[in-house]
């Protein structure tokens, strides 16, 4: 039976007790010493009694009282001088020389693992930093409203187009009140295109109350008037590029607007617009003034600007008092109003219909989170490679603890190595960083705003990030090398109580693993999801269906000419293109009472046939015998269902919209996906009216489709010279809406290939050590007559074991993950999870693994074993 040789735990715990905060480095050094050579020569029993007995004596001894005093009076007393942090980074970097290969490995690994994480603080601080140049910023307040009804209870980030007017009326400790509304969507016709912009209606007080500059136009009078408008530098270089746009009409599908200022592109503010135009234009387009509006809160936005010196306690009570005003106008709603500072805005937290871009705290948590999974390989790494190294470093923490050094010290030495490691890491990880994040902003709505370049908060913050990552990293191995014994190691025996730390290498390697299989699992389960979307039919004809947008052109003469090629079998019109994402939003009422929110789709002559749509009730031809007192139109299947719930007591396929317009159902078409697979079905009407379709889909058959193109570009000339021809094919079209996968899959793959190499260089640093330490063994075992074939497999075994356990946790990780969570809410209508995608993921991760094994365990198995043995 094979005995302990720690000294007895209860005499080492009773000493620590009663020295309390007095220092026993020394002491328990000469013990441990003095308890080895007397178990080598007489013992464990006589050992464990010598021990007691020196322990018993030291509780009476004066030299612990005098201790004990001293450390009464100070708590704490400077033990690592400047000098002695010097020697610990002489001794860093004399390290890091002597083993350049663990050196090297943890910095590269230490760099992948931490650029995510580097890109999520810098976009974290650009964030955080929002609307810190406006000069007015510590007075300006933007309004939040908290709703809360029966079905529901949500905090919006606008409020009713009342409360601006009336704050600025019964307060006069507020300045200037902001009003802004977020409907601005603008079709212009610039040059016969049709160009989509999108903005606000704000106050003339706007450029009185932000530090936004004006390139061209007079700030006090640029939203003065009806249809004014205010432009961004960017806009002005697309729409009239070295022109002066100063006093020019943009002619647009709300009217006319005159151009009064251009202002700087936006940056660092949570506002995002590309148009200003005046909030009396605004009012002028309402039946109902806005100043009156207690019940709209959705799109509407107020911010106020204080006087100087104004408490938040008076603001506090007007909203109070503006909230019960609401009340008064919502009964079944309670009601508050509050406030919240400009530089506060963003992040935010669980805001409804929030103004600008959406910048929320739970995405930048779950992309730190992200970044964090990705770093804690590379942790893991250094962990592992420190620990497998232990025997080599253990003469030089036993030399050190016998001349004096104590604990503390040696845990500084390996915490000042490994921060000195993560701090080299962190400039080759800036390397990385920053071709990287000019690709994943590009993928972000509105980035541009964002300003990411290299300041000083940016730089702090990255320094002191590497710094915990060295913190975190090193404080493991600090522990374990710190209490080693100094008589076992002196020896070359690496003992340290009756703890193993084999059991937690094999853990972190398996988690490693673990997590490059469920990224690589998550890469083939979203490309497999993009194939499908592609290739699926969504419920009607994409193949050969060219659109061609109507901008600024005779529609029924343009369908006329088009119709004549030869090449052109049939032809229809649609206002939205199918499989697309639908805007044009209607309110329906069957009973008068109940309303019904439904996209409704502008078609023209045959578009069901056409595009070979499901029939599954009615006929589409009636459509065009609607007449004054009805309108007929289609539905879909999902249209009914939601009127079900409506307990009609009337015709249940009469309904009137909220113009007034009474219609009848003249058929019912099966459920299919109009908008991408990503959306849900949504009740859809589709109403018969050429002259509101903005497409006509021209279903083509040719052996030479560019010469098709050709030829109608010339018909489209021949109609109007000024307006350009285009088209693309629907199926490309179909295609660029799934864009949002195509990110996904950059996304997994950029985290995949940092996982799997970063586990790489883990399993190539401990076969490299572990190869390293078998030279002899592999030696003898060749001249007794092993074959490559088995040393390889004595080699791989373990590391064999440990992949295929990763695996089998990671599978149903993977499943649960990517089937029922991930790929529901990226596809509601997706293929979910395949086995093709795990088992080409195991099989990958396999060879990847089995490759960086074999790369190292080749060196050894090949090497000729008289020269390993020749010194022996």
């Amino acid at each position: 039976m094979k005995h302990s040789s720690s000294p007895p735990k209860l005499a080492e715990k009773l000493l620590k007790w009663y020295a309390g905060k007095a220092d026993l480095e020394d002491i328990q050094g000469d013990l441990d010493e003095v308890y080895g050579l007397t178990l080598e020569h007489s013992g464990k029993l006589k050992a464990d009694f010598k021990y007691w007995v020196q322990v018993l004596s030291l509780l009476f001894s004066y030299g612990l009282k005098r201790r004990k005093s001293k450390a009464a009076y100070s708590s704490f007393y400077h033990k690592n001088s400047f000098a002695m942090l010097k020697n610990y980074f002489k001794i860093a970097i004399r390290n890091f020389s002597k083993h350049k290969l663990f050196t090297s490995l943890n910095i590269f690994g230490l760099a992948l693992g931490m650029c995510i994480c580097l890109l999520a603080l810098s976009i974290s601080v650009s964030i955080y930093q929002s609307d810190e140049f406006q000069e007015k910023k510590d007075r300006i307040y933007q309004l939040n409203t908290f709703i809360e009804t029966d079905d529901e209870t949500k905090t919006f980030g606008s409020t009713f187009p009342a409360v601006g007017n009336f704050l600025k009326e019964e307060y006069p400790f507020i300045e200037e009140v902001v009003r802004f509304n977020s409907e601005l969507n603008l079709e212009v016709n610039h040059r016969g295109n049709m160009m989509n912009f999108s903005g606000y209606f704000t106050d003339p007080s706007f450029f009185d109350t932000f530090s936004f500059q004006l390139i061209a136009g007079d700030p006090n009078t640029v939203l003065s008037k009806p249809f004014d408008i205010v432009i961004t530098e960017k806009v002005a270089e697309v729409l009239f590029k070295d022109q002066n746009p100063i006093g020019k009409v943009l002619e647009t599908d709300l009217g006319s607007f005159n151009i009064t200022g251009v202002i700087q592109n936006l940056k660092q503010t949570h506002f995002f617009f590309q148009m200003l135009t005046s909030y009396s234009t605004y009012e002028q387009m309402r039946s109902e003034h806005p100043n009156n509006d207690w019940v709209n809160y959705r799109n509407n936005y107020v911010y106020l600007m204080l006087q100087p010196d104004v408490n938040n306690g008076q603001l506090a009570l007007a909203l109070e008092q503006t909230a019960k005003k609401a009340s008064q106008f919502n009964p079944t709603k309670a009601i508050e109003i509050e406030s919240i500072e400009l530089t506060s805005v963003v992040p935010r937290w669980n805001i409804s219909n929030a103004i600008g871009i959406g910048w929320d705290e739970p995405s930048l948590i779950f992309f730190m989170f992200v970044g964090l999974l990705v770093l804690l390989p590379a942790v893991f790494n250094y962990t592992n490679l420190s620990i497998a190294q232990s025997l080599k470093r253990a003469k030089e923490i036993g030399v050190r603890k016998v001349v004096g050094a104590e604990k503390f010290q040696i845990k500084a030495q390996f915490i000042v190595e490994t921060v000195l490691l993560s701090v080299l890491a962190l400039i080759g990880s800036l390397l990385i960083l920053y071709p990287m994040k000019e690709e994943f902003l590009s993928m972000i709505i509105a980035a541009e705003v964002l300003d990411t370049s290299p300041s000083f908060a940016q730089i702090l913050t990255f320094l002191i990030f590497a710094i915990l990552v060295g913190l975190f990293a090193g404080i493991f191995p600090a522990q374990y090398f710190s209490r080693l014994n100094p008589i076992q190691t002196m020896k070359g025996e690496i003992i340290n109580g009756k703890s193993s730390v084999s059991g937690f290498k094999k853990g972190l390697f398996v988690f490693q693993f673990f997590l490059s299989l469920v990224f690589v699992i998550g890469v083939l389960a979203i490309v497999r999801q993009y194939s499908f979307v592609l290739n699926k039919q969504h419920g009607f004809e994409s193949d050969n269906v060219l659109t061609v947008p109507f901008e600024g052109i005779d529609k029924q003469v343009a369908i006329h000419e088009l119709s004549n090629h030869p090449d052109v079998k049939v032809i229809t019109t649609s206002s939205d293109l199918p499989g697309l994402f639908l805007s044009n939003e209607v309110k329906a009422t069957s009973n008068d009472q109940d309303t019904l929110d439904s996209y409704q789709v502008f078609i023209g002559d045959d578009f069901v046939e056409n595009l070979k749509m499901n029939l599954v009730w009615g006929n589409s031809k009636e459509l065009a015998a609607s007449n004054q007192n009805e309108e007929l139109v289609l539905v879909n299947e999902q249209f009914l269902k939601s009127t079900k719930v409506f307990n009609l007591q009337k015709d249940s396929l009469r309904f009137t919209l909220e113009d007034g317009t009474r219609c009848r159902v003249a058929g019912i078409l099966e459920d299919f996906n109009f908008e991408p697979l990503s959306q849900l079905i949504s009740p859809i009407m589709f109403r018969y009216a050429p002259e509101k379709s903005h497409y006509a889909l021209l279903t083509v058959n040719s052996s030479n489709i560019k010469r098709t193109i050709n030829e109608l570009d010339a018909i489209w000339n021949g109609i109007d010279q000024e307006i350009n021809f285009k088209a693309s094919f629907l199926d490309d079209e179909i295609e660029e809406a799934y864009y949002f996968l195509r990110v996904q899959i950059k996304f997994f793959s950029v985290l995949s290939i940092l996982a799997i190499t970063i586990s790489c260089l883990g399993l190539l640093g401990m076969a490299s050590y572990t190869t390293e330490n078998r030279t002899k063994e592999i030696a003898v075992r060749k001249i007794m007559g092993a074959t490559n074939r088995n040393l390889y497999y004595l080699l791989t075994k373990d590391f064999i074991k440990l992949i295929m356990i990763s695996a089998l946790i990671a599978i149903p990780v993977s499943y649960v993950f990517y089937d029922k969570l991930f790929l529901y809410f990226l596809l509601r209508y997706g293929s979910g999870l395949g086995v093709l995608e795990v088992l080409a993921g195991i099989l990958f991760l396999f060879l990847v693994g089995l490759s960086s094994i074999y790369w190292q365990a080749s060196k050894v198995t090949k090497a000729n074993p008289a020269t390993k043995l020749r010194y022996e």
